[in-house]
């Protein structure tokens, strides 16, 4: 089987008008979870979406879900966890509950990236074949500066080996899961996304090409930015 594996369980802490958590924040009239969602339930050989959720705003996700008459029976929804990195582990944990085989397949994705396409989707199913684990990414086109302490500059890495992670990032579950059982509690918090899981076991990971596009709803500005590109048709 082939899952989707939504992050949308946060407080959008950073975004400073909201009213609501951020996933439920409207950008042309649809919430940030429903179109991330809308994109992976169009992919038709993803067979469910497993949703990471606010459970102090569960019956809100349905509502919406139903306001948007999507496709109820291949969602399936999960408490987030205290961090990203437990909410992707619960939303794994969920996927392998409903699977029909250990090694299915988990696209993961943070549903602030609204404008995720078909492509990168699609993408990332074929290249994982080819590899442990693939992450969307793009190429760095600033200077970037290494600073240990945010005053001082102690490096300038070389850009052209630099990529601006992005996600999605795909994965057998079974595999995944497994280094995740290894890691000790205490270390839990210094993890954020699968790759470090990966690499700490000398694991191969691809790199799936991204689009300036697929950027992340952070704070104000970006929701703002988000409305401009629809309604100039940049994007949909």
């Amino acid at each position: 089987m082939i899952f989707g594996g939504l992050l949308a369980g946060g407080t959008g802490s950073r975004m400073e008008t909201a009213s609501m958590p951020k996933q439920f924040l409207r950008v042309d009239g649809v919430p940030i979870f429903i179109r991330s969602l809308r994109t992976f339930l169009s992919i038709d050989e993803i067979d469910a979406v497993v949703v990471s959720t606010n459970i102090e705003w569960k019956d809100y996700y349905v509502e919406l879900i139903r306001e948007f008459d999507l496709n109820e029976e291949r969602i399936v929804f999960t408490p987030g966890g205290n961090s990203r990195f437990t909410s992707l582990v619960n939303v794994c944990k969920k996927a392998m509950e409903c699977a029909d085989k250990p090694d299915s397949l988990i696209i993961t994705h943070d549903c602030a990236r609204i404008f995720v396409n078909k492509r990168i989707l699609l993408d990332n199913i074929a290249m994982v074949q080819n590899y442990d684990m693939v992450t969307t990414s793009i190429p760095t086109i600033d200077t970037m500066l290494q600073s240990d302490d945010g005053h001082l500059c102690s490096c300038v890495p070389n850009r052209s080996k630099l990529w601006c992670d992005q996600g999605p990032q795909t994965f057998f579950l079974d595999r995944f899961l497994h280094y995740v059982s290894m890691i000790p509690e205490e270390d839990i918090p210094n993890y954020i996304e699968a790759c470090k899981v990966y690499l700490s076991h000398n694991r191969t990971i691809g790199i799936v090409k991204g689009e300036r596009f697929n950027f992340k709803i952070t704070n104000d500005i970006d929701l703002q930015y988000a409305e401009f590109l629809i309604k100039q048709g940049v994007v949909q």
